[in-house]
């Protein structure tokens, strides 16, 4: 049987996202949808700094880089902290599906917007002040999402309807799915 697991990531379409998942899940950054997940990933230190200013606990662990975690170290955080990713994709939600690539057959993307438009939004953006982004930051991040597409696993890019899917190899699949 195909091991299956969603990666929601914290793009505007994230809101495509419907339980249940018959896989596992995986949340970006801080989890801001009440839903049922496995992971959280994160890879930007800003948002460590916010579980622990804020004192967030959570009951899933964070997946991380190490450097992320000996920073965090000295906190205490009262979540399961795992170093688990080698490298920093530039974004959590394409270093977590690298990560992913290892030990999952297919991986369902939500909320990763970049990979058809130019909208670098994120729903973290109001909880995490960030420096403005470039103009050409969906472009930057597409060319790390060629890594993960390398990896030759399946993946399906949910998205809504009315837009225009590009060519990133036979092995990534697009998925209309309407908002309701």
């Amino acid at each position: 049987m195909a091991k299956k697991i969603a990666l929601v990531g914290n793009g505007p379409s994230r809101k495509l996202y419907e339980e249940p998942f018959d896989g596992d899940v995986c949340l970006c950054n801080i989890p801001q949808i009440d839903v049922q997940y496995d992971y959280i990933s994160i890879v930007d230190k800003k948002a460590m700094d916010y579980i622990h200013n804020e004192q967030l606990t959570f009951d899933k662990p964070i997946l991380t880089l190490p450097e992320t975690e000996k920073q965090t170290r000295m906190w205490n955080l009262q979540t399961e902290i795992q170093p688990v990713f080698e490298e920093k994709l530039m974004n959590s939600a394409a270093t977590a599906a690298y990560y992913f690539a290892q030990s999952y057959d297919t991986i369902y993307l939500y909320g990763c917007d970049s990979l058809w438009s130019d909208d670098c939004s994120s729903s973290q953006d109001e909880y995490i002040p960030r420096a403005p982004r470039s103009k050409t930051l969906h472009l930057q991040w597409r060319t790390h999402w060629k890594k993960v597409w390398n990896t030759g696993k399946q993946f399906v890019i949910v998205h809504p309807k009315d837009i225009i899917p590009e060519d990133y190899g036979e092995n990534v699949l697009w998925y209309t799915r309407s908002t309701k």
